[in-house]
């Protein structure tokens, strides 16, 4: 009976630790066009828009810079979409769950 209540908890901390591996990322990231997440106008020299406020650090990071986290960016004023956002070379993608589903997007979690 202690063996198998020892492995009971043993496997308990092991599920624990694979949820927290920052390692491992649970979203497909998808890249987005700057002009359909905040509003802006388009110049010779790229997209310019307001500066938006990041909520947030996420567990993901950018795919084209080297272990930098994105920023989280939510809806507010000038921003279309939540989104997450690399602040090194300021590109904007979306959270695809494994489905193709935003998970960013309203509605996206659905309560049992």
């Amino acid at each position: 009976m202690v063996a198998a209540e020892l492995l009971r908890q043993q496997s308990k901390r092991q599920e624990y630790a694979e949820r927290r591996n920052r390692n491992v990322s649970f979203f497909t990231l998808k890249q987005l066009a700057p002009w359909e997440v905040v509003d802006g106008e388009m110049l010779e020299e790229g997209y310019a828009s307001e500066d938006a406020m990041p909520s947030g650090k996420m567990r993901e990071v950018c795919p084209y810079c080297t272990n930098t986290p994105l920023a989280l960016i939510l809806r507010h004023k000038h921003v279309k979409r939540a989104h997450l956002f690399c602040q090194n070379c300021t590109r904007c993608f979306d959270a695809l769950f494994p489905d193709g589903t935003s998970a960013l997007a309203i509605g996206a979690v659905m309560l049992p």
